[in-house]
């Protein structure tokens, strides 16, 4: 958690400093990150810097926790339109979708997932709060038509919706699909998740 003395800075000065830093952590992992980078690109001298930080470590994880916080933020907003679990995800498909269609925002995210899988305590805590989100965004959906019921199976489930939703933006970027045909394509896996492969007995 950063210092006093940067949360007193003002508001402009604290956003140049994270834009900085994410920069910095956009194009390396956690451990190929320099300080040094993120000092020029603030313009502010390396003593502040650890006047404002711990250490690199300390901004890093600082600036991933308030990541997470804005897509779970996000997820939540999607939860006052409907407490249809399948609305639901299509309709946030497209958050998903321009989220992994920015480069930059992808690269990011992809050195994130490398960069905490080296610190158990922080992927242990990580695990806690994604699994906290899942619950909370289920426990506004009306599930009373859906089979699972135990928390481990409905984060199960979750997942696999997502994964799903990953795959096909894959696809999508794979393939070139515009946006509407990869919004039509998810729904398709979706109406197979909510009614099943077999057809309808007669």
């Amino acid at each position: 958690m950063p210092k006093d003395t940067f949360f007193n800075l003002s508001e402009k000065k604290r956003n140049k400093i994270i834009q900085a830093a994410k920069n910095e952590f956009t194009e390396h992992e956690l451990f190929k990150s320099r300080v040094s980078n993120i000092i020029a690109n603030a313009e502010i001298p390396r003593g502040s810097f650890y006047q404002y930080f711990e250490d690199l470590e300390d901004l890093y994880y600082y600036v991933i926790d308030d990541l997470f916080d804005t897509i779970y933020t996000e997820g939540n907003r999607f939860t006052q339109d409907t407490s249809d679990l399948f609305e639901f995800a299509a309709n946030s498909f497209e958050y998903d979708y321009d989220a992994y269609k920015n480069d930059k925002r992808h690269q990011f995210m992809m050195n994130v997932l490398k960069s905490i899988s080296n610190n158990e305590d922080y992927v242990q805590d990580y695990n806690k709060r994604r699994t906290d989100y899942i619950m909370s965004i289920l426990n506004k959906m009306d599930l009373s038509n859906i089979k699972f019921s135990t928390k481990e199976e409905l984060v199960k489930m979750y997942i696999m919706i997502q994964d799903i939703k990953r795959s096909v933006i894959n696809k999508a970027m794979i393939d070139q699909l515009s946006k509407e045909e990869a919004i039509k394509e998810v729904k398709w896996y979706l109406d197979i998740i909510k009614n099943g492969l077999l057809k309808d007995e007669q």
